[in-house]
């Protein structure tokens, strides 16, 4: 009798995840890669949307910087003044607009999330 002999019953390794709890783990391995990838994605996308935001603030600020130091009355410079302040509620409409849509795709992932049970119940 050698080692390899094909007449020898070997006995049964004992199965640590059954067949269709495996299939399940790895669906929900899958599922959280995705939305880990997606989250990512969507975190790089916010901060490009606030970096330009913050760069068009700035160039804002300093074109009404440099106007302001070119007028030469104060009925000049409350015009400028109510030209930048309508600007700025124009800004402020966009990013409360931009605010509320980030939050609502940022719920909408934690709810997939919790839907595919990430983080698991304990």
């Amino acid at each position: 009798m050698t080692l390899n002999d094909p007449t020898i019953k070997k006995p049964e390794q004992p199965q640590l995840f059954p067949g269709g709890l495996a299939a399940s783990g790895k669906k929900q391995v899958e599922d959280l890669i995705s939305l880990q990838k997606e989250f990512s994605e969507y975190l790089q996308e916010v901060n490009q949307n606030w970096l330009a935001h913050m760069r068009s603030e700035a160039a804002l600020a300093t074109q009404f910087a440099t106007k302001l130091t070119a007028t030469r009355s104060i009925p000049e410079r409350a015009t400028l003044c109510q030209e930048w302040t309508n600007r700025r509620m124009e800004l402020f409409t966009e990013d409360s607009k931009r605010i509320l849509a980030e939050t609502q795709k940022l719920m909408e992932s934690s709810l997939r999330a919790l839907a595919i049970g990430w983080p698991a119940a304990a």
